[in-house]
């Protein structure tokens, strides 16, 4: 039976609004927002390159008090209270408290926001900081108890959030410390600036400022498909040759890697490739007697990156953040780890292939025990380091030792080539020793049909496809798993030139010449 209450349709009304006001109301102002990585500029020194600290809400939780919760990202942090700049330098500690705290918390039913530094010893005091960005204009509040600080809401102005030319407006508070100390906050966009390590209680705190709106990993610079943006047929050459601390190096590795295949399979990115490897030994003191030329065999490879997480098993520093870090190796626990360090800004008069160019940083820390507790540091000699040149989409630059120092991509304006190929010359085979190694096509030129004989029975999702000299599809169909032998017809074909395209189901394909009498 069906009944209608015309009474409480408004009730209904209004309660839906509430709930939709009240979500609204909780993300507007928020300083920060799970599932988005924030940017803020690092404040620059001397001649050292501009540099940009990521970082993010990393879990949510509901405190002992009812109060919403949501923890930063925890980091190594260095313990002379400076930040990182690309590199670390003295030594570092794990810590809770990021760059603006250990986390944010929010009381249901206020306006109010809380950054929260949680003690470390002698190394850090707690510390809340309230911020109530909708507070009514010349309002004064405590905003901290320890040290004693009051804030003063002192302006909420529509204006652009960023200095950049076209960044978006927005509603913006200014709060303005008993310190001296001045942070603002955007309505939709978050914090935009702030002291670094929450160090309110001064105003000659170095102030971080927003560098790019909060962003999504998938729209980020640690995107995978940014950081790796290959087609098959690129070629990527790396001169591994070690820097001994005196002297001349003893060898010099030079690898060149083909792409194969590049795939999208669910949320994974997978690229196929083969590489080859020259070792060139020279002689002199502590090297070799007898200097030579090597040559290794070709080997496959793989490379997968979740496009959810941007994790990958081959390259394991991804994507951390500003100080995020990981265990090099999680069976030792108490061993080194891979730590990020954010993004180094171009660096003044730099050329070459990656000249001019902004780099993601990684390196590798190692524990020492000082005072009882455990440090993390560089090393004098072999510090490895891993760093990815924005924009490039050619995956890692530098790896340790080995370098990118030349490539050949495809990319829609056209062959894009940099550095020399001269150490690669005769590694990989063509692609068409490639294609003579998968099958061979008989006979070309033909008058009504061709053979294509596999060198191993086809698996499931291998295809053909036949097409013109101008591109166009002429047969294309499925090669029926297990079959070795494949008819390719031409019979009722215009003369002239046709290629043949093999498509594996691993995404690796190869292709032929035919012609059509």
């Amino acid at each position: 039976m069906k009944h209608a209450y015309p009474w409480a349709r408004p009730l209904l009304v209004a309660l839906f609004s509430f709930i939709a006001f009240g979500a609204s109301a909780q993300q507007a102002w928020r300083p920060f927002r799970p599932g988005l990585i924030y940017s803020f500029n690092t404040p620059t020194t001397g001649t050292n390159p501009p540099a940009t600290f990521l970082l993010r809400l990393d879990s949510a939780y509901t405190t002992m008090a009812g109060d919403s919760a949501w923890a930063f990202n925890r980091l190594l942090r260095p313990n002379d209270g400076s930040v990182l700049a690309a590199y670390y330098s003295p030594t570092a500690r794990k810590s809770r408290n990021n760059l603006f705290g250990a986390r944010l918390t929010w009381t249901l039913g206020t306006s109010e926001f809380v950054l929260e530094n949680v003690a470390e010893g002698s190394l850090q005091a707690a510390q809340q900081l309230r911020l109530r960005p909708r507070a009514a204009i010349g309002s004064t509040w405590t905003a901290s108890a320890a040290p004693a600080l009051t804030a003063t809401l002192t302006s909420r102005v529509w204006e652009p959030v960023g200095a950049a030319v076209g960044s978006p407006s927005d509603s913006v508070a200014t709060i303005t410390l008993s310190s001296g100390a001045v942070l603002r906050l955007s309505r939709q966009y978050g914090l935009l600036a702030g002291p670094r390590w929450l160090a309110a209680s001064t105003a000659s705190a170095p102030v971080y400022t927003a560098s790019q709106l909060p962003t999504a990993l998938s729209n980020s610079a640690l995107n995978p498909t940014t950081l790796f943006n290959l087609q098959p047929g690129d070629l990527l050459g790396y001169d591994e040759t070690s820097r001994p601390l005196a002297g001349p190096p003893c060898t010099s590795f030079y690898t060149l890697r083909g792409i194969q295949s590049r795939q999208t399979v669910g949320d994974s990115l997978i690229y196929t490739y083969q590489q080859q490897t020259r070792t060139v030994n020279y002689s002199g003191l502590g090297c070799y007697s007898a200097p030579g030329t090597t040559v290794g065999p070709v080997l496959s490879g793989r490379m997968a990156f979740s496009l959810r997480t941007g994790q990958s098993r081959q390259y394991s520093v991804l994507p951390l953040l500003s100080g995020e870090y990981r265990l090099l190796n999680p069976a030792m626990p108490s061993g080194s780890v891979l730590v990020g360090t954010g993004i180094r800004g171009a660096v003044a008069g730099s050329t070459g292939c990656f000249g001019g160019r902004a780099t993601l940083v990684y390196q590798q820390m190692y524990p020492q025990n000082i005072g009882g507790s455990i440090q993390y540091s560089n090393i004098t000699d072999g510090n490895w380091y891993q760093t990815y040149a924005l924009q490039e989409g050619l995956g890692p630059i530098t790896t340790g030792d080995a370098a990118l120092v030349y490539y050949r991509r495809s990319t829609p304006g056209g062959v894009i080539t940099c550095g020399s190929p001269t150490s690669f010359v005769n590694l990989l085979p063509t692609r068409a020793a490639q294609a003579a190694a998968i099958a061979t096509l008989y006979p070309s030129p033909v008058a009504e049909a061709a053979t294509l004989t596999l060198a191993a029975p086809a698996r499931p999702g291998t295809a053909l496809c036949l097409t013109d000299a101008l591109g166009r599809a002429v047969l294309s169909g499925p090669v029926p798993a297990g079959q070795s032998a494949v008819a390719v017809p031409l019979a009722g074909q215009p003369a002239g030139l046709y290629l043949l395209h093999l498509t594996n189901s691993d995404g690796t394909n190869a292709t032929w010449r035919l012609t059509h009498e």
